[in-house]
């Protein structure tokens, strides 16, 4: 794309700030993954006194190494794992939708389950795992991307939004992929932010173990505070946190490829 075809789409369809806005709608396929993908950003946020909301689309049922198990046991505790998660960070409300883990159901459904969802708590921002990943093989990460960024753009249709859940229309000023390897968008966060990340992140004891002395969460909070690093120095930020972040413009027969 030329200079002056970038400069114009930037005038026309421009990104907002992340922390420019009051609410936010994060979204993650499992409990765990938004503190994961996005767990530093939440805490400044909230440090800052956002609104922010947790919606986790699968049970996370298979979220085990072992072959024999109580699965409604192991839902039960990954749900208050991440309440847990939540109320270390400042989040407002966490809502589970009853999808199981593995990606067996109708994407379709979980579309409108999203959409009724941003359509009730209005946010101006909404967060996604990238369904364009081009590494991305697990089929919950793809169908929550994708499910999430459909019910974004139906959400701002005025028919459709009262003819399935009798609501008004509800249009968010950008969506935000976490979990990419195409970020537009470097979000300068703080150590503390990091911090508060990693806090969170040690809820969720069932996840994360120690194997033959290595201490999982140890070195992907270590993996996290690099990527940081990195991001926030490469962009005169000092500690950052990585998005592809689209606005409702960019997401419709929008064939111009901008950062």
């Amino acid at each position: 794309m030329g200079l002056l075809a970038k400069i114009l789409v930037k005038a026309v369809a421009p990104i907002p700030k992340l922390d420019s806005m009051q609410k936010y709608l994060f979204i993650g396929p499992h409990p765990d993954d938004i503190e994961v993908g996005a767990g530093g950003t939440v805490a400044k946020l909230c440090r800052m006194g956002k609104e922010v909301h947790f919606l986790v689309i699968t049970d996370g049922a298979y979220g085990t190494n072992k072959t024999e198990y109580d699965k409604d046991e192991l839902i039960a505790i990954r749900q208050a794992e991440t309440r847990k998660s939540a109320d270390i960070l400042g989040v407002k409300s966490v809502t589970f939708l009853p999808y199981r883990d593995g990606g067996d159901y109708d994407e379709n459904a979980v579309k409108y389950d999203i959409m009724k969802k941003i359509l009730e708590i209005k946010p101006d921002a909404v967060f996604c795992p990238d369904p364009h990943l081009k590494t991305e093989c697990h089929t919950d990460h793809l169908k929550t991307g994708r499910a999430a960024s459909a019910a974004y753009m139906f959400s701002s249709i005025s028919g459709l939004a009262y003819e399935k859940f009798g609501l008004e229309k509800h249009e968010p000023k950008v969506l935000s992929y976490y979990y990419t390897s195409e970020p537009n968008t470097f979000h300068k966060i703080k150590k503390q932010d990091l911090n508060k990340q990693g806090d969170a992140m040690r809820s969720y004891a069932s996840q994360f173990k120690v194997v033959d002395g290595f201490d999982q969460l140890k070195y992907l909070i270590i993996y996290q505070q690099f990527r940081a690093f990195r991001s926030g120095i490469t962009h005169f930020k000092g500690l950052a946190e990585e998005f592809r972040c689209l606005t409702g413009m960019r997401m419709h027969c929008f064939m111009e490829k901008v950062k």
